[in-house]
């Protein structure tokens, strides 16, 4: 049954991946999110933010 391992409470760990910022935007609990600010994403939001622009994603050194 390790099909269903994933039905109970937990959730599974999301890959998160750092970004910065293109746009302002408020977030779902009502902060705004400056321009040029970098954060830590889940990649299928990072991906939707890069395509419209409100996203550019950070290269590592």
């Amino acid at each position: 049954m390790a099909d269903n391992k994933l039905q109970d409470d937990s959730k599974p760990k999301e890959n998160l991946v750092e970004v910065e910022i293109k746009r302002d935007f408020w977030d779902e609990e009502g902060e705004r999110q400056r321009a040029g600010t970098i954060i830590k994403v889940p990649v299928e939001v990072a991906l939707e933010g890069i395509e419209t622009g409100a996203l550019a994603r950070v290269k590592k050194d």
